[in-house]
């Protein structure tokens, strides 16, 4: 297993409250492609992929998208005919 593990110095982390931005930094800063969540007492508590955020970023943007198109057409805004 210490031939393929990364050794605890060299072991970049994310916690739970890191953003979406900042652990796809530590992975690109890396080349890495999976970060374990810790907790505040050091336990891990997950294992992110690139996959992950990618789907999480794709999902924020066709929100971000959705809302435009429907204040573009005139709805949820002040001034709505809904």
């Amino acid at each position: 297993m210490k031939e393929i593990s990364t050794k605890t110095a060299n072991l970049f982390t994310a916690k739970p409250d890191d953003s979406i931005e900042m652990c796809m930094n530590k992975m690109l800063v890396k080349d890495i492609r999976h970060l374990p969540m810790l907790d505040d007492g050091g336990k891990c508590v997950g294992l992110l992929s690139v996959k992950d955020l990618v789907k999480a970023v794709v999902a924020e943007k066709e929100k971000q998208v959705e809302q435009l198109a429907n204040f573009a057409l005139g709805k949820g805004g002040h001034f709505s005919s809904e």
